[in-house]
Parts: structure tokens; C-alpha cells; sequence
């Protein structure tokens, strides 16, 4: 009696420590950037950080995610400063052409960059996601046949 006990909290605890298993990251547009999510709870930008650090290739591009965000505020400021200027000789009645095209092209490098790290935020948390099947290399699956049902130890 004893024996069947053992046996079944061993099981029990088999069990329970294979569907044990990280959660996925989501992220969500919202209007003030990126909102991260992992089962249903918020993630702060710390939060984020420090679980991309867990896998070495997720960390990889969300620092360089990171680097370029930096990037694309650092032309988004200087498209802003060029718009002003071009404002300001609007309405003095000077050239616009030099003004227009700093406009132009802060914009467009800016908008790149922030393009980039978009596509490599998407990348790091892919990363991040793909690395957690990849913990096990094995799961125990529900099985039957003609002895009865049990389960199997798939690897």
C-alpha cells in the first residue's frame, strides 16, 4: 500500500514538473509604443529587459532593437529642430529648400531606424519564444492500446 502511494505522488510529481513550462511573451501596438504581456500580466520595460537577457540570441537583437529606437529619437529630435527652422523661414520669406529637405531626410532616417527596431523587438521576442520548447527533451504523452491506457515517455 505504501509502495502504490510512493509511486503514484512520484507520478504526480512527473507530471506536474512537465507542465511546468515558461510563458510565451506577446507584445501589443498601443499608442504610446509597445505594450509586452506574458500570460495576461503587463510587463514593465525592466521586466522585459531582464528576461530578454535568458537567451543569448533574443538578447542580441533586442539590444540592437534598443540601439536603434536611440537612433530613430535622435533623428526624430533633429526632424523636429528642422521643421521648426523651416517654420521660422516660412515666415521670414526665405529659402525653404534647405529647411525641406532636412525635414525630408530626418524623417526618413528616422523613420527607418524606428522600422528596424521594430522588426527586431519582433525578432528578440521570437527568439525568446522559440528557445522556450527547447528546454525538454522529453514530455510525457497520454497513450492506449490494447493493454489499456497509460502514459509514454516521448523523446
Amino acid at each position: 500500500m505504501i509502495m502504490k502511494k510512493i509511486v503514484f505522488s512520484m507520478l504526480f510529481l512527473l507530471m506536474g514538473a512537465t507542465a511546468l513550462q515558461a510563458q510565451e511573451i506577446t507584445s501589443f501596438p498601443g499608442m504610446w509604443g509597445e505594450s509586452f504581456y506574458q500570460d495576461k500580466t503587463k510587463l514593465s520595460w525592466k521586466e522585459i529587459d531582464a528576461i530578454m537577457k535568458e537567451s543569448q540570441a533574443a538578447e542580441m537583437h533586442w539590444q540592437k532593437s534598443k540601439k536603434q529606437a536611440l537612433g530613430g529619437l535622435v533623428f526624430g529630435a533633429a526632424n523636429f529642430g528642422s521643421a521648426i527652422w523651416l517654420l521660422s523661414n516660412l515666415d521670414k520669406n526665405e529659402p525653404l529648400t534647405g529647411p525641406a529637405i532636412a525635414v525630408a531626410g530626418t524623417g526618413l532616417i528616422g523613420s527607418i531606424f524606428f522600422h528596424s527596431s521594430m522588426k527586431n523587438k519582433k525578432k528578440a521576442i521570437l527568439e525568446y519564444n522559440d528557445s522556450l520548447d527547447k528546454k525538454t527533451s522529453y514530455r510525457l504523452v497520454p497513450t492506449s492500446n490494447q493493454n489499456g491506457f497509460g502514459l509514454a515517455l516521448k523523446f
